[in-house]
């Protein structure tokens, strides 16, 4: 089934001219009336069952995207185990992120040039042949190539499906669509540790927490060849694709990437595996910071490029305070969701002695009610109609959950924490989404071209990988240096080497946390629950940004509002 060419490829265009010409109607039967009560023409031609089976599919796979997104949380303890290799532990998680950051813009950029369904069936190829990496990996090594490969095919799943969902839905629908990725991409994400763990427990073994992703592909591989519908995007079909493709900022990419790089490098490795002073952890810092200067000089002069291609987005989309603040709004609701991912499990491995399986079920709570308000959000958005009231209201539950997450300790009830744990989950259900939505609609309605909705996609989603990336390497090192050095104290004069407590906090407690005595076992886990209270700042943090972000907001309606029909 295809899209035919000039529908798809203007369809902001089609968008704006329907809801004007919608707008300009009277029901005389009505006295007050909305735009999103008017039913607009649909900007697709794929109808019925067909575009059910394109919704799940394409569904699908961003699930199974933010399930290796989060997967390696709980399959860690037996990977180290097998290859005997903790110091570069940490590359299992980042490296995912790493390599879905650093091809956001290469990938939006072959979206804007080629065939819509080419570039998400090449990027569901890519996950996979990522996926088959990881689950064959001989050593560390080949585990940390695979996973930046699936990452980067990811990247394409997650921008493909924006795309997507952006030129086949009407101003009117788009939220609920909206809001579905962030329901399924959110319970694939939490869901990863469940399935992770649950694996690596298993006669299956950990291998195939990876290998899962090749049978979810082969059952959506059908609705992908046949019913996809193609796009090809109007800037394409004026110059080219492959002169859109030569156009690229690739010197900006490169300067970005390396900054991106050089980032992971010194926060995955300082003060873990070298110590901060090392020669080696400082250059790293420094290049980082020589690297995002001259990004920034690069993008701001437009060197070798145009102001119109270069990386980022052009000055009218940056300068346009809605569209900036939704890229803020949206980093910091996402990064919210990864420390409770992360350290809830944990909490309970180290206090309660749980398995990684039993540990992972813990989230259920955090898990279900994330799922709910995701969905509800589609709806809640263009009845609330101030999408600043729904910051406001996500800002203040995520500051609060986070301060109580603050306060956990040794002996804090199961309950409490579950209650705490979902104050965060309804703070980024309630908004983590909503930014792809509300930007699609403020550009359309400004008439601006296909290009810019492409563009502020890419870099929303751009934040909002490089905030996980951050929030997932920033809680760990904060864990990491506090868990190390509370458990060193404890543990002082009873013979254990720096490498075992590395390696317990790391993920191996069941070969040493368990053995202690009882007295010397309390210690260890106060030790551990008390590393993890600084980890929560990080919530606070993000919720404060988001309150502040949503005062800065226009207080505006997202529809307009339709005059009084007069009788």
């Amino acid at each position: 089934m295809r899209v035919d060419t000039t529908t798809a490829s203007s369809h902001t265009t089609d968008h704006v001219e329907v809801n004007n010409h919608t707008e300009k109607k009277a029901d005389a039967s009505m006295v007050h009336e909305t735009d999103e009560d008017t039913a607009p023409t649909s900007p697709r031609n794929v109808h019925g069952l067909r575009w059910a089976l394109v919704c799940i599919s394409i569904y699908v796979s961003l699930m199974t995207y933010g399930l290796d997104m989060t997967i390696a949380a709980d399959v860690q303890a037996t990977i180290i185990v097998q290859f005997d290799s903790v110091d570069r532990l940490a590359w299992v998680g980042s490296g995912f992120l790493l390599g879905s950051v650093c091809s956001i813009f290469p990938v939006a950029a072959f979206y804007t040039a080629f065939d819509y369904k080419y570039i998400f069936i090449v990027s569901v190829s890519l996950f996979e042949m990522g996926s088959i990496i990881c689950g064959t990996a001989p050593t560390m090594d080949a585990l940390i190539v695979g996973r930046v490969v699936a990452g980067i095919g990811g990247s394409g799943i997650y921008i493909g499906t924006l795309n997507y969902l952006t030129a086949l839905t009407s101003n009117q629908e788009r939220g609920r669509y909206m809001s579905c990725i962030g329901l399924v991409w959110g319970v694939g994400a939490i869901l990863g540790p469940v399935v992770g763990g649950a694996f690596s427990q298993s006669s299956a073994t950990w291998r195939w927490a990876f290998y899962i992703n090749l049978v979810i592909a082969a059952l959506c591989a059908p609705s992908y060849i046949f019913f996809l519908p193609s796009i090809k995007p109007t800037d394409s079909a004026k110059v080219g694709a492959i002169p859109a493709i030569s156009s690229f900022d690739w010197f900006g990419w490169i300067l970005s990437t390396g900054a991106i790089v050089c980032i992971s490098f010194a926060l995955t490795n300082g003060g873990n595996i070298w110590p901060w002073q090392d020669h080696r952890t400082i250059i790293f810092c420094v290049f980082s910071g020589i690297l995002i200067i001259a990004t920034a000089v690069q993008q701001r002069l437009h060197l070798f490029t145009t102001v119109e291609k270069r990386l980022f987005p052009p000055p009218h989309i940056i300068k346009n305070r809605t569209i900036t603040l939704l890229n803020i709004q949206t980093a910091v609701t996402i990064a919210n969701i990864f420390v409770p991912l992360y350290f809830i499990p944990l909490y309970f491995q180290f206090v309660h002695g749980d398995s990684a399986i039993d540990a992972a079920v813990r989230l259920l709570p955090f898990v279900l009610v994330f799922v709910t308000i995701s969905l509800l959000s589609g709806v809640f958005l263009p009845r609330i109609n101030y999408y600043w009231v729904l910051y406001a209201a996500s800002a203040i539950f995520i500051s609060v959950g986070g301060g109580l997450m603050y306060t956990v300790h040794i002996n804090t009830a199961s309950a409490k924490i579950y209650g705490y744990s979902i104050l965060l989950a309804i703070g980024s259900g309630l908004s983590s989404q909503a930014g792809y939505a509300i930007a699609g609609i403020k550009i359309t309605s400004k008439g601006w071209p296909t290009f810019d909705v492409q563009r502020s996609i890419s870099a929303q989603n751009f934040w909002q990988i490089t905030s996980s990336l951050l929030a997932l390497l920033i809680s760990g090192q904060i864990f990491q240096t506090f868990a190390v050095r509370n458990l060193m104290f404890a543990l002082r004069d009873h013979g254990f080497s720096d490498a075992d407590i590395r390696g317990a906090v790391a993920g191996l407690q069941s070969s040493l946390l368990k053995n202690l005595e009882l007295h010397l076992a309390a210690k260890a886990a106060s030790a551990v629950t008390e590393a993890m209270r600084p980890v929560y700042i990080l919530n606070i943090t993000y919720g404060i940004i988001c309150f502040l972000g949503s005062l800065v907001m226009k207080k505006e309606r997202l529809f307009a509002k339709r005059p009084i029909a007069m009788p």
